[in-house]
């Protein structure tokens, strides 16, 4: 049985989320059907591409799911009609759909312990 798409991204982003990504972006080749997912921080460049369209829907839950399980629950703040953040006091992920046809871009900020 193949796994849906959001658990395969949901699988890829939970193996390098200990690398701390600081940009996860989805890339589809319509031509092909076919869906790059590019994971990029901090000595982080990692490409993994699928031989299927995975939904820019898919994508954000597959890695809201993957940080929820690593860093625990996420507060959901509506940005705008296209743009969303998740926080915690570890981390603040902004999804938004970038104006390229078949891109979606998640930057993920993480909050380091300040001293005040």
């Amino acid at each position: 049985m193949e796994k849906n798409p959001r658990e395969i991204v949901k699988e890829l982003v939970s193996q390098y989320i200990s690398a701390k990504p600081k940009r996860i972006t989805l890339k589809l080749d319509w031509s092909d059907k076919r869906s790059l997912i590019n994971l990029q921080g901090d000595g982080l460049n990692e490409t993994a591409e699928y031989s299927e369209t995975i939904n820019f829907t898919s994508f954000a839950h597959g890695v809201i799911e993957a940080y929820k399980g690593a860093y625990g629950e996420l507060r959901e703040i509506p940005i705008s009609f296209r743009e969303t953040v998740y926080r915690s006091d570890k981390l603040v992920i902004d999804l938004y759909p970038t104006g390229s046809a078949g891109i979606f871009d998640i930057f993920v900020d993480y909050i380091q312990n300040k001293v005040r």
